[in-house]
């Protein structure tokens, strides 16, 4: 691949956004809480539904659904169901949390805890929990960004220089323009990324000849591949599903979207039209992991995150069309890691700023200047991430599964809040407090299921079960006749 002219490329596209991030910069209002995490709460339905979609669509999924089905074969087509499953569980309370949060002037996710609960301790539990999640989520973009230019240009740009480079072009144009920037480049990296899945498509679309090519050689080579899945294996996806479905529906940088919208109305048409997202996304990405399964047979399990990049290099050499097509889906690929780094980047300070530094300050902090220590914070976070992402330890579906079974540990505050009014707040941080002590200790312990089920979402129900045991103790304590 000629690296020159990609390189141009992408460096004309980071330019666009520094660009776009000094726009937001002077069409700001004020310096306030809301103007800087929530634009004002001013974003339709069009902008609100790409920032969703470069956000949701992060290299979690460009980079590990290649992956995982070159490990796993056919049987990983169950992958869609993920990202089906997060959009159906936002519609369940996005647009309640909506009315609320406006009408009690939200700013993270910490304030619906305090306006729902009013126990500080839960709060700062459950903030402490979005801060590891959100630090997972943040090293896990960092890290696809080495390994996109490094594979695609066949090592000749290292990895470390793909991670600083982006991380710094990301940092300023954030800190430049806030939610405003952010959305707006998010647009522009959603309507790339979808460009680049459609050039993909292409790209590696089989003719009939091809298709019976590829299905014999996986008969005769790797037959364990194309078989239906085994019975614990569907168990096992099942529970992933409902993990990863709630998980995703929570995250920090989701929630305050949510909070950005510009009506209801805005939310709901935006989040409808998320529902096809998948299937035209993941789809894409599973035929581009059934073709290169070939490709990898003598390489070793471990780690496959490299997959989508080595196979972008290898099709840029066969032709000059798909050559462009390839600059093309790694402009895309990068857009969608930078998506999802500024957003959680954006809801980490918030949350480190306002939850828990402004709530340590014995004196009264103004909106003005608790956004310009967000901005402090933003640079101190990234300049640690980078440096831990350059020596990295962990795949990035390593860092998926420690971050979904947290997280989703955090969806009753919000599905029980909502709708269950009889939950108290102690019942809820037991619940809490167990459910993260034991999702954190299988995982150190390296239990990934019990019974075919995925641990995180049995550390959910546990969560839940001690919710309502221990509301309903207090419930009684306080009225010894009902």
């Amino acid at each position: 691949m000629d690296t020159t002219i990609l390189i141009i490329s992408i460096g004309c596209y980071l330019i666009l956004l520094l660009g776009l991030g000094f726009l937001a910069n002077r069409r700001k209002k004020s310096n306030s809480l809301k103007e800087f995490y929530l634009a004002g709460r001013s974003l339709g339905p069009f902008v609100l539904l790409f920032t969703l979609y470069a956000t949701q669509y992060s290299a979690n999924t460009m980079l590990v659904t290649p992956a995982e089905v070159v490990n796993s074969g056919m049987g990983m087509i169950l992958i869609l169901g993920y990202l089906t499953a997060v959009v159906v569980f936002y519609l369940t309370f996005a647009p309640q949390l909506y009315e609320i949060s406006r009408k009690f002037n939200f700013i993270t996710p910490g304030d619906w805890f305090d306006h729902r609960f009013k126990l500080p301790k839960l709060t700062l539990l459950a903030n402490g929990i979005l801060v590891i999640v959100s630090i997972n989520f943040l090293l896990s973009q960092l890290m696809a960004m080495g390994h996109i230019v490094n594979g695609v240009t066949d090592g000749q740009v290292p990895y470390w220089m793909g991670v600083v480079s982006l991380a710094l072009v990301v940092i300023v144009y954030e800190s430049l323009g806030g939610m405003r920037a952010v959305a707006w480049t998010d647009v522009i990296q959603g309507v790339m990324l979808f460009a680049g899945l459609m050039g993909l498509f292409i790209m590696v679309m089989p003719n009939t000849t091809e298709l019976a090519k590829i299905s014999n050689w996986l008969i005769e080579n790797e037959p364990q591949k194309i078989g239906v899945p085994k019975v614990g294996f569907r168990i096992y996806w099942a529970s992933l599903l409902l993990m990863i479905g709630l998980g995703a529906a929570v995250y920090p940088q989701a929630i305050q979207r949510i909070y950005a919208a510009k009506s209801v109305k805005s939310l709901r048409q935006s989040l409808g039209a998320m529902v096809i997202m998948p299937f035209v996304t993941v789809l894409i990405l599973f035929l581009l992991g059934m073709v290169s399964i070939p490709h990898f047979m003598d390489t070793e399990q471990a780690s496959k995150d490299t997959v989508l990049p080595t196979m972008l290099s290898f099709w840029a050499n066969t032709s000059t069309f798909h050559f462009g097509l390839a600059v093309m889906v790694i402009v895309g690929l990068i857009a969608a890691i930078m998506s999802t780094a500024d957003s959680v980047l954006l809801s980490l300070s918030s949350i480190l700023a306002k939850d828990i530094f402004a709530k340590f300050k014995s004196n009264k902090i103004s909106s003005e200047r608790l956004t310009k220590i967000g901005k402090m914070f933003s640079w101190g976070i990234m300049f640690l991430m980078v440096l831990v992402a350059l020596r990295p330890k962990i795949t990035l579906w390593g860092l998926i599964e420690l971050k979904m079974q947290i997280l989703v540990q955090i969806a009753p505050l919000f599905l029980l809040g909502i709708y269950a009014k009889n939950v108290t707040s102690r019942g809820m941080f037991v619940g809490l407090c167990t459910g993260f002590v034991f999702a954190t200790a299988t995982f150190l312990l390296n239990i990934k299921t019990i019974g075919h089920v995925h641990v995180g979402l049995i550390g959910l129900v546990v969560n839940i079960i001690c919710c309502y045991v221990f509301s309903r103790n207090k419930t009684k304590t306080k009225n010894p006749d009902g």
